[in-house]
């Protein structure tokens, strides 16, 4: 794998898109001071994830941008580029060629892409981990920092070394891990909380979920008492009721045999008194007769009263000398003609046909003495026969009045004689009457007895009709509409066992009155917390295995990286030996492991196997301070056995060990020799160095031209430069020129190929 080409448009000063092809060996990029070769090297550190504007050489996000001169405006969008070729297949990606693009808005957005497939900057540092290549790497060493090796402390430097040793795609899983380590303990808690609110109610379900069963069951026996029970009822009402109304049928047929046997008997009687009938026809008629008589009687009273009363005038008109009639007697007389009067319509109303007769001839003697009373004398008489009364309308109607009487007189003896002959016959048929009177009578009790049978077994079936629906709305209430039609079967059942059923009912009853309502959602919640509760229990075992697994990962890791570093640590630091004398033609260097205190160390057991490791972390259960175990374990697994890289640097002819007390040229060189160390105990697909032989004379400058030279075999070089040894073993050189505009404009020469030009 090794970088092919790099792509910059809208970087810093490159506003305009420009393209560096590379080719294995030595690239070198040279070019007057501001003209922005070094925009080269942030633009490449960029693209691998720098996010550090300071050591882009810039304050804010925008200034990567380009920003604009006098004669182009400013750029919007920022993008950078690196293709690498991966035709050996290092990255184990299955693809040739891998193309990592960065971009950034003038609004702030950016983003990542690889293989123009948007993508996280984690995913990224992945792909170059596992390449051996970061952005803060020896991979990449920017202008100024070569001797940031030696002035960084030895915590930085260990991270320095580490990353050389080619441990960080394990440090970056170790680092995953642990967040992950850390993110399940955080989930544990949670679901601990989650399960610690829950189990609270769960309980409290759990109760009402056995009472609820409990009701069931109570329900269950209650329904199974109330279907025998009732089920007996209601066959025995049924019985009853069935026995009750055949009795009804047979009641209603000997009553409608008796109505027709007293139908019959009162034809018979009807043919019987149809002579009687006549008779009572006759005696209508007469009857109407006499009360006619009596009418015309009354009538002819008065006109005979009115008749006597113009004669007294007449004569006290006519003859002054007669003696003066007394009218006191006659006044009686008349009062007495009255009360007879009333006497004979009271007796005509009764119907007595003797007192009526005795009446009669009262009344006509009244009128006699009357009229006796008007002749007083033979002189008077003379005088009255003298004396011719005047004839008045009075007398014509009496005589009227005497003639209608005379022919209602023979009519009544016509109705006199066949009232005669009609009791004649009706003395003949009474016997046989009386004989059907009483079969009638006997016909009628028979009758009677019949009904009263009828209306006593009808009360008795209305009486029963109503317990019938009384039970059965209250089978109905208890065991639904359905049971009716599932009771057809029947059940035997006394008195007694009836009583007991009734009393275990009641007892059902009454325990479920103690037990109470309780809501029938209560199952299906219970459910659903039991349901969650166990999801949140086997969560919790879940993420206690994933702690024991993450722990052991992270330790495992732990000895594979401490192994790997130290075998990585003694090559370098052999390398960084030899390269010295060879940079300083001779001297002494070393880097030294410092190791951590004891107390530290004996957090990190290196004897600690799999099973007690697993058994240390399974046994936090039993323990009563779980969270001071939990944390030294956490300690352990954050706490690393070295703590940092010495380095020891002695120039020959001196006695001096500690950098601090060496010169500037000094340290650059023995910064170069432990990046040639690095490079040469675990080469990086490529390396950018950004002038970092600024500081070495001529001399100095060619043994690490040479050094560069012999490790191209290994590692890519891009190097930025302005020293002609190293641009001698460059075979690729591009140049940077800027114009006035302010733009970077890229020149590339292929030294192969310039040796024609110097022929000439």
């Amino acid at each position: 794998m090794y970088l092919e080409k790099l792509e910059i448009n809208g970087f810093k000063s490159f506003a305009r898109k420009s393209v560096l092809e590379f080719k294995a060996g030595i690239t070198a990029v040279v070019g007057p001071n501001g003209s922005g070769k070094s925009n080269v090297a942030d633009a490449i550190r960029w693209v691998l994830g720098e996010q550090s504007i300071k050591m882009l050489r810039g304050k804010k996000s925008e200034d990567i941008i380009f920003s604009g001169s006098d004669k182009k405006a400013r750029l919007g969008l920022a993008e950078v580029s690196l293709h690498f070729n991966n035709e050996d297949d290092q990255l184990d990606l299955g693809m040739s060629q891998i193309v990592i693009t960065r971009k950034l808005y003038r609004n702030g957005e950016s983003e990542y892409l690889i293989n123009n497939q948007k993508s996280r900057l984690l995913d990224i540092q992945m792909i170059l981990a596992k390449a051996g290549v970061a952005n803060t790497s020896y991979s990449i060493i920017g202008q100024g920092q070569i001797d940031a090796f030696l002035l960084a402390s030895k915590e930085d430097r260990k991270e320095f070394f580490e990353e050389a040793s080619g441990v960080k795609p394990l440090q970056i899983k170790r680092a995953q891990a642990l967040s992950k380590l850390e993110a399940t303990e955080e989930n544990l808690q949670t679901v601990a909380i989650q399960l610690s609110e829950i189990e609270p109610r769960l309980n409290s379900l759990t109760r009402q979920v056995k009472k609820l069963e409990q009701r069931t069951d109570l329900e269950n026996n209650l329904r199974t008492s109330q279907f025998k029970y009732y089920g007996a009822a209601w066959q025995s009402m049924t019985r009853d009721w069935q026995k009750l109304n055949d009795e009804l049928k047979k009641a209603f047929l000997n009553e409608e045999s008796a109505k027709n046997q007293l139908q019959t008997i009162q034809q018979e009687m009807e043919v019987l008194t149809k002579g009687q009938i006549e008779t009572n026809k006759y005696n209508d008629e007469y009857q109407s007769l006499i009360a006619e008589k009596i009418d015309y009687n009354n009538k002819l009273t008065d006109l005979k009263i009115k008749q006597a009363a113009e004669t007294v005038s007449q004569f006290k008109e006519k003859k002054n000398n007669l003696p003066i009639l007394d009218r006191n007697v006659l006044q009686k007389v008349l009062e007495k003609i009255k009360i007879l009067q009333q006497k004979i319509v009271t007796a005509f109303a009764s119907g007595n046909l003797e007192e009526l007769k005795k009446l009669f001839l009262e009344q006509e003697q009244n009128l006699k003495d009357m009229e006796a009373l008007l002749i007083v004398n033979d002189k008077k008489i003379e005088v009255i026969k003298e004396i011719k009364p005047l004839e008045s309308k009075t007398d014509t109607e009496i005589k009227k009045i005497l003639a209608t009487l005379e022919s209602i007189d023979e009519k009544i003896g016509v109705v006199r004689l066949k009232i005669q002959e009609e009791s004649n016959k009706e003395r003949q048929e009474r016997s046989q009457i009386w004989e059907s009177q009483q079969k009638y009578q006997l016909a009628q009790q028979k009758f009677n007895q019949a009904t009263n049978s009828t209306n006593s077994l009808r009360i008795d079936m209305a009486r029963l009709e109503t317990h019938r629906d009384d039970l059965m709305g209250e089978i109905t209430q208890e065991l639904g509409q359905n049971f009716l039609d599932q009771s057809a079967k029947e059940i035997g059942m006394n008195e007694s066992e009836k009583s007991q059923l009734l009393m275990e009912i009641n007892r059902f009853k009454h325990q479920l009155d103690l037990i109470g309502g309780i809501d029938p959602e209560v199952a299906s919640e219970y459910f659903s917390t039991k349901e969650r509760f166990d999801f949140l229990s086997t969560q919790i075992n879940d993420l206690k295995d994933s702690l024991v697994s993450l722990e052991k990962m992270i330790l495992e890791l732990d000895k594979t990286v401490r192994a790997q570093f130290e075998v990585s640590f003694k090559i370098i630091n052999e390398e960084f030996q030899k390269y010295f004398k060879v940079l300083f033609a001779g001297g002494a260097a070393k880097l030294v492991l410092v190791k951590e205190d004891l107390a530290i160390k004996s957090l990190y057991n290196d004897n600690l196997k799999e099973e007690d490791f697993s058994a240390e972390i399974l046994a936090r259960e039993g323990l009563d301070d779980e969270k001071e175990e939990v944390q030294k374990i956490r300690d352990r697994l954050n706490t690393n056995i070295y703590s940092g890289v010495e380095i020891e640097a002695t120039p020959p002819g001196k006695k001096l060990k500690s950098i601090s007390m060496l010169s500037g040229g000094e340290r650059a060189m023995t910064s170069i020799a432990l990046l040639c160390a690095i490079i040469s105990a675990n080469p990086s697909p490529f390396v950018i160095l950004d002038e970092v032989d600024a500081a070495l004379d001529e001399a100095n400058s060619v043994r690490y031209a040479e050094i560069v030279e012999r490790l191209s075999n290994k590692s890519q070089f891009i190097i930025i430069t302005h020293n002609r040894a190293t641009m001698e073993k460059a075979g690729l050189l591009y140049g940077v020129t800027m114009g006035d505009d302010g733009v970077s404009t890229l020149l590339s020469l292929a030294l192969e190929g310039a040796e024609k030009y110097t022929n000439r």
